[in-house]
């Protein structure tokens, strides 16, 4: 927002050498500040308050607690809290020890903000490491999901190595609060409706856990004879099922079979050894082959399997499949007796062979197994949709709520189990390559892999990004700083310092500055101070004799350049008197209600409509991480200058305040100019203006008031809307 007349004419007055000093602290202290700033960083977060699967959810497509995240940045900054510490907070949060205070674990926001990619897991691990590696360290590592880096020193090895520490979290259906429910109207009686929300969701997830693992171990059989009998077709690759049926297979447990059968098929293994030999016989030979195959198992077998076996003496693939299901759901139903009281045969009331048969179809590597969080994966179509109904309940009590209820931070949470990582060959999930540690890029560890841990890794992984030694982090939020204040960066593509992007005009300067940055304890106000107090930043917009280049590399004057959607509404606000103060709190529609008076920070960000204002002046599509907003000028703009309600009511309110003190004429004039571009009218400016008022004063009929037009006039005229 602009600086008022009375500011400008202190600091014209004020021939103290500390003056510009001065006003930087005053402005690097006051509240918007953060608002200011932290609107630039949520266009590297691809910050939006709503979802991306409109078809899905319609108006409930609104997360209701997003706005959480874009009010920790904006406090964060107003803070100062440490640049090494914010990438901390985004990245791991809840995992700090001792405890961060409450407001900061909205800081994870950062991974959880993202697209939901038709609830594609895979996309959304994708999405996440794409935002942290070009939001923080200016590196396309997401490009190595399908292969090696093509240009840059990253390998799909870096890439799943990544993704075992994002696939190592989940999502809460319930986060956590950060404000004290007693604090705010309504909340105890809000929490006690979600409470009951919350149950009936996890009851039907238990319920149908239990269900679902229970059939799907009786249908073990089924499977086996599938893997046995058919290629992998299209049905099992597929990601998502998204119409289930009881009886149809579940494609994910369905290539988990046949890895289980690839891992274990084995002539030394003692349950699926007999199932090696006997699949490798020949097809149209196999009544011949397998008599010899069966008299040859030895004691190195699981008697079960062999008698059973001996018995059914297969004459193909199928048979041996079927024989197989029938024996392991054999041990499966006698344990259930067992465990009842039964008796069991063997030594000491326990059956080892029948125990190995029950890990298969029970225990955590069996083809069966599945933990309950993926439960909504295997679930029928109207299971399925009953538990979208109950996910979505949550969101819409708290979106539709009277009163805004108590915050919460969307968060993730740390799995009981780390996942494993494996490299998906060409990048699909139904092609698991070798497994690789979760670790950081090699490229910045030495040329070694450095495993990331405990857990997850995501504490370790935003230590090292933000690691002093780290020769990225520092660089390229130093080259966005100087990008937002001079509107060009050192390097030309901020979100992408690899191997394809030209070298830095100025590299001993980015360095520089990244080396102050780093030593200042990564104090983003110390950079502000530094930068803004430079002689290069205090310089005239006027390049003196010979009119100088426009796009001057070497910053021979200060560029200048029209302000941005937002600094453009806030200052329209700011000039009129009706800018609403408050900081934080739930967002508002800043586009199409003209008497809306929040600062456009606070504005719903609707991720998949972006209002038709946003998309006129440059807003960051919210859809990735943008490095940078582009700079155009088409004709929406001059129209919303000239015709939209919001201009004509600031307007008329400027213009109200200068008829203040009964002024008039050209009293009133300066008035305006003062109030609007702080600074006195010339001589010729203002004889202007009044034969202007005096001429609209003649046309009978004129609408609006002629005060209100000119106001218009010097609301939306370049002086107001360019940084000069």
């Amino acid at each position: 927002m602009p600086p008022t007349f009375a500011e400008i004419e202190a600091f014209r007055s004020d021939p103290s050498p500390g003056a510009a000093a001065a006003v930087v602290d005053r402005l690097l202290s006051d509240p918007r500040h953060g608002e200011r700033w932290g609107r630039h960083w949520l266009d590297y977060a691809r910050y939006a308050d709503t979802k991306d699967l409109v078809l899905l959810y319609g108006r409930d497509a609104l997360r209701p607690y997003a706005y959480t995240y874009r009010d920790y940045v904006v406090r964060a900054f107003n803070a100062d809290v440490p640049y090494d510490e914010f990438v901390r907070d985004q990245l791991a949060a809840d995992l700090v020890e001792p405890k961060l205070p409450p407001w900061r674990l909205a800081a994870l926001g950062y991974l959880t903000l993202g697209r939901l990619f038709d609830q594609n897991p895979h996309d959304q691990i994708d999405d996440q490491i794409d935002t942290v590696g070009r939001g923080l360290l200016g590196l396309t590592v997401a490009c190595a999901r399908c292969h090696d880096h093509k240009y840059d020193a990253v390998t799909m090895e870096d890439y799943y190595g990544w993704y075992g520490v994002f696939a190592s979290t989940e999502r809460p259906y319930v986060q956590p609060l950060i404000e004290d429910p007693r604090d705010v109207p309504g909340g105890l009686a809000f929490e006690e409706q979600l409470a009951r929300a919350q149950k009936e969701l996890e009851d039907h997830l238990d319920a149908q856990f239990a269900a679902l693992t229970e059939i799907l171990r009786k249908r073990i059989g089924d499977y086996l004879v599938r893997a046995a009998t058919t290629p992998p077709d299209l049905t099992e690759t597929t990601q998502f099922a998204l119409s289930l049926t009881p009886d149809d297979f579940r494609p994910s447990l369905m290539v988990r079979t046949r890895r289980f059968l690839e891992r274990r098929a084995r002539p030394e293994d003692r349950v699926f050894g007999p199932w090696a030999r006997l699949m490798a016989l020949e097809d149209g030979r196999f009544s011949e082959q397998a008599p010899a195959v069966l008299e040859g198992l030895g004691d190195g077998v699981n008697p079960r399997v062999r008698d059973a076996l001996r018995r059914a003496n297969p004459t193909n693939w199928a048979m041996v499949a079927r024989t197989y299901g029938e024996v392991l759901l054999a041990a499966y139903e006698g344990s259930k007796g067992a465990a009842a009281g039964g008796v069991a045969s063997g030594v000491g009331g326990a059956d080892p062979d029948r125990q190995e048969l029950l890990g298969v179809v029970t225990g955590p590597e069996g083809p069966m197994w599945f933990p309950r969080r993926d439960t909504p994966n295997h679930m029928s179509r109207a299971e399925k949709d009953k538990y979208g109904t109950l996910v979505l309940n949550l969101d819409k009590l708290a979106a539709h709520a009277t009163n805004a209820p108590p915050a919460r931070a969307m968060v993730l949470t740390e799995l009981p189990e780390p996942y494993e990582p494996r490299v998906f060959l060409r990048g699909s999930p139904a092609r698991p390559g070798p497994t690789v540690p979760r670790a950081f890029l090699r490229v910045l560890s030495g040329g070694e892999t450095l495993p990331l841990g405990p857990g997850s890794g995501r504490l370790e992984l935003a230590r090292r990004i933000a690691s002093p030694t780290n020769p990225l982090t520092a660089r390229v939020f130093v080259n966005r700083v100087w990008m937002e204040h001079f509107g060009e960066p050192l390097v030309s593509s901020p979100a992408d310092f690899g191997a394809r992007t030209p070298a830095p005009l100025q590299g001993e300067l980015l360095d520089w500055l990244a080396d102050e940055f780093v030593r200042s304890g990564w104090s983003v106000k110390h950079l502000h101070r530094v930068i803004v107090l430079s002689g290069a930043y205090r310089q005239s917009v006027d390049p003196g004799p010979g009119g100088g280049d426009a796009e001057d590399p070497l910053i021979g004057h200060y560029p200048r350049r029209r302000i941005d959607l937002e600094a453009m509404r806030d200052t329209l606000l700011f000039v009129s008197g009706r800018l609403d103060p408050r900081l934080g709190g739930r967002p508002v529609d800043v586009a199409d209600d003209p008497l809306n008076r929040r600062r456009t920070v606070y504005g719903l960000i609707d991720r998949q409509n972006l209002p038709g204002l946003f998309r006129s002046f440059d807003f960051a599509v919210p859809d990735q991480c943008v490095e940078r907003r582009p700079h155009t000028t088409v004709p929406q703009q001059a129209l919303f200058a000239m015709n939209s309600p919001f201009v004509q009511e600031q307007a008329r309110a400027v213009a109200e305040g200068s008829a203040a003190g009964g002024a008039s004429g050209a009293g009133r004039v300066a008035a305006l100019f003062r109030r609007v571009l702080g600074r006195e009218p010339t001589v010729g400016e203002t004889e202007k203006a009044l034969r202007f008022i005096g001429t609209a004063r003649s046309d009978t009929g004129t609408q609006p008031d002629p005060w209100e037009q000119f106001a218009q006039v010097l609301l939306v005229s370049n002086e107001a809307v360019f940084l000069d």
